[in-house]
């Protein structure tokens, strides 16, 4: 159960505050907006460094913990927000004032509070100095899911090289409306893929079209409806967002030498699948970690070829802007699969 009134005192006028959860023993969720935990002027541990929130991205992962998800929430009390960025305002291991930065995972939202909140303390090592040309807002309409789409198209391409450019191959995008889907058509479909899109939301064609995407066409429509364990092979490469039965489906019909990206699993943890794509196609599937595979310089090199990608889409990719008194709803819309493209929360 689950209250969605905000269950804290107001946070006065310029107060810090946040969109805090707690899970009671009894497993009830409480959720709403709430002043900071801690002052902004008080001693930090050493090595930490407080950040300002201008911008903080809202990933899968994110309303899962405002649900109060035991496997996301792995504290009684949390700050939501698995990214976030700003700026320094109190000053650690080089990092001066006003030094514009990014974080991404290191167990914000999940293990320590997160990026829901006007200021955030994280270790030092975990912050990176964020590219001039983006602005705090357009750094988390990216986020952790252009994070993940890089590495996805960057690992697709290590595993189906030399198979590029053949006028017949067709890329696959599961859950295309998504933050994640999307920016995968785009990076895709820039170089020089011809892509599927696969989404059910009607609303999401046109930007995806937009994107990139040479087709955008339902999950029925790319899925082979017989219960053969391998169907004709039409995808050279596939990144796969929603799991569960689709990626099981998908598995059947990669061509061979193709490779699968995995990344969701808003469609469920099981996979239910055989050894046929695996050992009669040579097929590859590759699970994509943004969280905690990188390296800190392998961020700071991705983030810098997505301060280069965002002028190319920006105009085309859909952000929503919410405050902290909006955290709740697009919550409640993402778990219900309604929303598209990206929400940055504004804290401020």
């Amino acid at each position: 159960m689950m209250s969605k009134a905000d269950p804290w005192p107001a946070a006065a006028a310029g107060q810090p505050r946040c969109w805090r959860v707690e899970r009671a023993a009894d497993g009830t969720v409480h959720a709403g907006r709430a002043p900071l935990a801690w002052r902004i002027d008080e001693p930090v541990a050493a090595g930490e460094v407080v950040i300002r929130v201008e911008a903080a991205g809202f990933n899968f992962k994110d309303a899962l913990a405002c649900a109060g998800h035991g496997g996301v929430m792995r504290t009684p009390s949390l700050v939501p927000g698995i990214d976030a960025a700003g700026v320094v305002v109190g000053p650690a291991a080089g990092l001066s004032i006003g030094t514009a930065v990014i974080v991404t995972g290191n167990g914000m939202g999940e293990s320590r509070d997160g990026g829901f909140a006007t200021h955030l303390r994280i270790p030092a090592v975990a912050v990176i100095p964020r590219p001039q040309s983006l602005s705090a807002a357009d750094a988390m309409a990216l986020g952790t899911a252009g994070l993940t789409a890089a590495l996805a198209c960057d690992r697709l391409a290590q595993l189906v090289d030399g198979r590029h450019g053949k006028p017949d191959e067709e890329w696959l995008v599961t859950g295309a409306s998504g933050g994640v889907g999307m920016l995968a058509v785009a990076m895709l479909a820039g170089d020089g893929r011809r892509v599927v899109a696969c989404s059910r939301k009607p609303a999401a064609r046109e930007q995806l079209t937009r994107l990139g995407a040479a087709e955008v066409l339902p999950p029925e429509a790319v899925v082979d409806p017989s219960s053969k364990s391998l169907v004709k092979g039409r995808w050279a490469g596939v990144v796969e967002t929603v799991g569960g039965r689709l990626l099981a489906d998908v598995l059947r019909s990669v061509r061979t030498g193709g490779a699968v990206a995995a990344i969701g699993m808003a469609g469920g943890v099981d996979l239910v699948t055989t050894v046929h794509p695996f050992i009669l196609r040579g097929i590859t599937l590759a699970g994509i970690d943004a969280a905690t595979q990188p390296t800190q310089a392998d961020r700071a090199a991705l983030w810098v070829r997505l301060a280069g990608f965002w002028p190319q889409i920006a105009v085309h990719f859909p952000v929503t802007r919410l405050g902290l008194e909006d955290v709740d709803d697009w919550a409640t819309r993402m778990l219900a699969g309604t929303t598209v493209g990206r929400g940055v929360v504004l804290p401020g």
